[in-house]
């Protein structure tokens, strides 16, 4: 046919790049005063490709978004998770430590206790020894010693 191909844009643009350009049916004139016949039809055609193909200006294309977006996402993720686990060992240090410190106190109190309870112990088994005989002798003396009496409230029956 009767068509020639131009030379590459040299404005470059979406499209433009290193593409000849097919000159106007019948005009002979490939490029005219910055319009450039079918270039929006181009440009559609490169965004249906997606990213990369076009190596325009065109910015990256869902596929790449959504790709960084999930970085972004995992990244956030980690990084909370890391800020989550600093926070529950600083807790978990304060909260041993005042456990640590009521247990301390404690510890003391319960001690003091067992050992007011060994002492109060000792002075019952020291008692019950001095007094063991004393009171073994006067109970059998009660029990040994038999006085007979009639009871005041029995009645003979008459």
């Amino acid at each position: 046919g009767g068509q020639q191909r131009a030379a590459p844009c040299p404005r470059g643009g979406p499209g433009g790049q290193g593409q000849p350009q097919a000159e106007e049916a019948g005009t002979g004139q490939g490029h005219r005063a910055g319009h450039r016949p079918g270039a929006v039809v181009g440009v559609a055609q490169r965004l249906h490709q997606g990213p990369g193909v076009s190596g325009g200006g065109l910015g990256p294309g869902p596929a790449v978004l959504q790709t960084r977006k999930a970085r972004r996402l995992k990244q956030a993720k980690e990084e909370a998770q890391m800020e989550v686990e600093h926070y529950r060992r600083e807790r978990e240090q304060e909260f041993q430590s005042k456990q640590q410190a009521a247990m301390g106190s404690q510890g003391n109190l319960s001690a003091e206790v067992e050992q007011a309870t060994r002492r109060q112990v000792q002075g019952m088994q020291s008692s019950q020894q001095r007094n063991r005989e004393r009171v073994l002798a006067q109970l059998l003396g009660m029990v040994c010693d038999v006085r007979p009496q009639v009871h005041p409230n029995y009645r003979i029956a008459a």
